[in-house]
């Protein structure tokens, strides 16, 4: 029985994620979700009480896949710089599997399915502002910076991250542009 509800969740979730990609976000709800699961509607709120938290498994779902694709261990003999380009190249290609951009999506939600989404979301940020960070310290000219309380490791992580989505809502193919900003930024 475990088994045959957890392939349930699965198809539900399977099924949202396919609306997200191919209609948008904004169009996902408990009814289509059932139609395209081939279930019943009470079986969706089973395993997904309101829409909210099926947006949100969706949008967990979103951050689990990009973290997945990214090889963080093959990332260690690459300078940072070659390594943004990496990890933005990969959210870049994750985000353009939608038909709609996923991120200004977000923004159509209701007000409290976005204020869970984004929580959800911070989640994940703070993951990538983490990785980040590990990747500047990975780097041996950057060990070199004079980091201090203002420009710390951890402020540059979340600055570089931000500016990375923003590129990315505005469906920037590369960062070169950022990349060298940064690198006259960081440059002892």
């Amino acid at each position: 029985m475990e088994n045959s509800n957890r392939n349930h969740k699965e198809i539900i979730l399977s099924k949202a994620k396919e609306i997200a990609l191919n209609e948008g976000m904004n169009k996902i709800n408990i009814r289509s979700v059932a139609k395209k699961s081939g279930v019943a509607i009470g079986t969706v709120y089973n395993y997904f009480p309101s829409k909210s938290e099926l947006l949100i498994s969706v949008i967990e779902d979103f951050w689990q896949g990009v973290f997945n694709d990214v090889d963080w261990r093959s990332l260690r003999d690459n300078d940072f710089y070659e390594n943004l380009e990496k990890v933005y190249s990969i959210l870049y290609e994750y985000l353009h599997k939608f038909k709609q951009n996923w991120l200004e999506q977000l923004a159509l939600l209701k007000t409290h399915e976005k204020l869970m989404g984004r929580q959800k979301e911070d989640e994940y940020f703070q993951k990538m502002y983490d990785k980040i960070r590990l990747l500047i310290d990975m780097d041996k000219e950057l060990q070199k910076y004079p980091w201090s309380q203002t420009i710390s490791k951890e402020n540059m992580s979340e600055f570089i991250f931000q500016n990375m989505l923003i590129m990315l809502k505005k469906e920037k193919e590369d960062m070169k542009f950022f990349i060298e900003l940064l690198k006259k930024i960081m440059s002892n």
